[in-house]
């Protein structure tokens, strides 16, 4: 049965078309004096599952989810002693005053829906609003470049040596040995993993930190897309649970 339940994850998740296109270049047009994006994903059933967790309507289909394209803090905010902790917490903030919603069309809607934590308040808004605005991107190719880059991890072997673990715990060199063979990454930090204590007390995943270099994201999840974050952030034990829905 469970591996029943794990092949129809992997169709939906592959989809049934052929091989997609190259995403294109997402180019700052302000404050593009930073070294690197992090693409966080989320694995869904943990990070549902912790913290705040998601909303009602969350769609059960997916297992691995995205959170959000962070950008790292711009050299200008660096020149003024900010400390890398404020810009995670504020983010366009420390620009200016906080921006509107992004006006993105009904099927990118549809599309975050469906591949984003349905949260309380709107994601979709956050995400904006904090790391998006400011670098004068257009939110329909910021949010149609996140996505792509997820549609190509759900695709990736990375993605399949996960699904086929869902349910279980899991150990945290394995994994990030699984994708350093997978990748051919080199970087020590290329990917990073975050961990929570679910609502039965039990250390969950909750979320992948990829370190991306911003002029070769399309080359994701290839080797040369990914460099070597600057802070540990990876706080996951040496097992924990990988929750399936």
């Amino acid at each position: 049965m469970i591996r029943g339940f794990v092949g129809l994850s992997l169709l939906f998740l592959a989809g049934c078309v052929g091989p997609e296109p190259a995403p294109s270049k997402l180019v700052p047009q302000t404050h593009g004096d930073f070294d690197h994006n992090t693409l966080a994903l989320t694995w869904q059933p943990g990070f549902c599952s912790a913290g705040s967790g998601c909303t009602a309507e969350q769609s059960h289909l997916s297992l691995v989810g995205l959170h959000g394209l962070w950008a790292s803090e711009p050299h200008s905010l660096e020149a003024r002693n900010i400390p890398v902790e404020r810009w995670w917490r504020e983010g366009c903030g420390l620009f200016g005053p906080e921006a509107a919603p992004p006006v993105l069309d009904n099927a990118m809607l549809t599309t975050l829906g469906e591949i984003m934590p349905h949260t309380s308040p709107s994601l979709i808004d956050h995400e904006w609003v904090k790391h998006g605005v400011c670098f004068g991107y257009d939110p329909r190719l910021f949010f149609a470049k996140a996505s792509a880059l997820h549609r190509r991890f759900t695709r990736s072997p990375m993605m399949q040596f996960l699904a086929e673990r869902a349910g279980t715990t899991v150990a945290h060199d394995e994994i990030l040995s699984f994708f350093r063979s997978a990748t051919g990454a080199v970087p020590p930090r290329a990917l990073q993993l975050r961990c929570e204590t679910d609502h039965e007390g039990r250390i969950v995943l909750t979320q992948l930190w990829f370190t991306l270099r911003p002029d070769r994201m399309n080359e994701f999840p290839g080797a040369g897309s990914y460099l070597d974050s600057p802070q540990r952030q990876d706080n996951c034990p040496a097992r924990f649970w990988l929750k399936r829905w």
